[in-house]
């Protein structure tokens, strides 16, 4: 076996041959939370357009697989834990790849960020089910059960990321298995019951059946439900971000990324399905405009006491992509301070667990704050308490813009490289009309749902304040690029390192 990774590395890497492709494609998997992408994504997307919901996560499959592909093509040939970053580094320039090192972070970190506070707000809800702590009367979350739970999952979150990759991926495979299993009971129990009393339908995969809701044309209504669709997706690309600690990456990863999106978009078309011929979807749209998902009244239904499970899913669920996003951040953090485009004590790993523990020191650090100190800062408009969903919203917001321009400049890569560095292997299909179509879905999205939806929401806090500070951080990417250029000119003539394995494995 050759070094880990190519000449320039000094000091102790990652733990290499680590995952296998079921762990691979379980960090993918886990990334776009199975349970949550229903429990979160579905009323919502019937709200817009009725009962049609399995056709529109089908659909966004069908946009996002050109991106997934992307993202297979290049891991194919540069397996590195920098992903994007070591793409666009070697792929067109090393200051373009440092920039897109700068939106990884962004997007990783962001999305580290967001499950506490999923977690912080579902373990409220616990809270008031075992009747601990009373709903405010003026409704949202108190400040303090939310701050709890934030603890709880940053510590259980933190201890798994720290104990190494094995640990990390073994337990997002059990939460995983988790809630597949209690969706999977929910969903077959629908299907069992509304086909006993003759309510069983194939309705909802029927395209004339698409309900726009009034005020909208059923184009309106398709796109407004495409743009939860495709966003539920993000996350199959953590997979690259471990390809230095997995056996054999140029085929696993590349196969990890595609079982992972596909598995998961089929999960969420049953799930989906079963959701839909559940109830009425007035009864939908009424508990989705009430601010209430309808997972849980549908589990009560159907479970009985047993839709307790479905809030104890959520916490696991949001546990497993926690450590997920950290994994992905940690490694794109640890991989920038190894070849000195962040400060060096950054590229540096913990001896026993090979764990990028001053990685995580930054990603952890920067997630609490931001989870404790952000909604004390958004409080909420009518009794001005901090305010943990409002903040949720706000960070959600945020991601979609860091992930569309690091896919878009992935699909980019996919071309370029090609072309410039393959060009006997570039195949007009894969390497030109794919990263087309990903560039061009990404870039439509990406306007749709943040330049017109964000910028037009009524609460600026929510709305275009995230628009100023995700092209803040852009433009701060930009600065700190011009920076390193001119501060570390030598830096920039190196190359961004790549996994290197036996030529049996290559």
């Amino acid at each position: 076996m050759r070094d880990q990774v190519s000449a320039g590395q000094t000091g102790p890497g990652l733990r290499k041959a680590s995952l296998g492709l079921a762990g691979a494609a379980t960090l993918g998997a886990i990334m776009m939370a199975p349970a949550l992408g229903l429990y979160g994504n579905w009323g919502p997307m019937a709200q817009d357009i009725g009962q049609v919901g399995p056709l529109i996560f089908l659909a966004g499959l069908l946009v996002s697989i050109p991106t997934a592909i992307s993202y297979a093509v290049i891991s194919r040939k540069m397996p590195s834990s920098g992903s994007a970053y070591t793409w666009l580094w070697r792929s067109l320039t090393p200051s373009i790849g440092i920039w897109i090192g700068w939106m990884l972070i962004g997007y990783y970190v962001i999305a580290v960020i967001l499950q506490p506070y999923l977690f912080g707000i579902y373990f409220s809800e616990l809270l008031k089910y075992f009747n601990i702590i009373q709903a405010p009367a003026s409704g949202g979350y108190d400040y303090l059960p939310y701050l709890v739970g934030v603890i709880i999952v940053t510590a259980l979150g933190g201890l798994l990321v720290y104990g190494g990759i094995q640990l990390s991926v073994k337990s997002t495979l059990i939460v995983m298995g988790i809630e597949v299993a209690v969706v999977t009971i929910l969903c077959l129990t629908i299907i069992v019951v509304q086909g006993t009393n003759n309510n069983f339908s194939l309705q909802p995969f029927n395209p004339n059946a698409l309900a726009a809701p009034a005020g909208k044309t059923p184009w309106d209504a398709f796109f407004a439900a495409m743009i939860l669709a495709v966003l539920s997706y993000t996350g199959f690309d953590v997979i690259s971000t471990v390809a230095e600690e997995t056996k054999s990456p140029r085929s696993i990863i590349p196969q990890a990324t595609l079982i992972s999106c596909i598995g998961v978009g089929l999960f969420w078309t049953f799930g989906s399905w079963a959701l839909s011929i559940a109830v009425p979807m007035s009864k939908v749209n009424d508990l989705v405009s009430a601010g209430f998902t309808p997972i849980v009244p549908i589990a009560k239904q159907y479970l009985g006491d047993f839709d307790l499970v479905v809030i104890i899913t959520a916490l696991t669920a949001a546990t497993g992509v926690f450590v997920a996003t950290a994994v992905g951040a940690t490694r794109v953090v640890f991989a920038m301070g190894r070849e000195g485009t962040l400060p060096s004590i950054f590229g540096k790993v913990e001896g026993r667990t090979q764990a990028p523990w001053n990685a995580g020191h930054l990603v952890f650090a920067i997630s609490l704050i931001a989870t404790v100190v952000w909604p004390i800062f958004l409080t909420n408009t009518t009794t001005g308490a901090p305010d943990p969903l409002a903040s949720f919203v706000w960070f959600a917001g945020a991601i979609t813009f860091f992930a569309l321009v690091v896919y878009i400049f992935v699909n980019l890569a996919n071309i370029l490289f090609h072309w410039r560095f393959a060009r006997s292997e570039f195949n007009v299909i894969t390497n030109l009309i794919v990263p087309v179509v990903g560039i061009v879905v990404d870039v439509v999205l990406m306007w749709n749902a943040f330049f017109v939806s964000l910028w037009n929401t009524s609460d600026f806090r929510i709305g275009q304040a995230v628009v100023y500070a995700c092209i803040a951080v852009l433009a701060l990417g930009v600065v700190y690029t011009f920076w390193i250029r001119v501060s570390r000119p030598a830096l920039l003539k190196r190359e961004a390192l790549v996994f290197e394995e036996d030529s049996a494995d290559a």
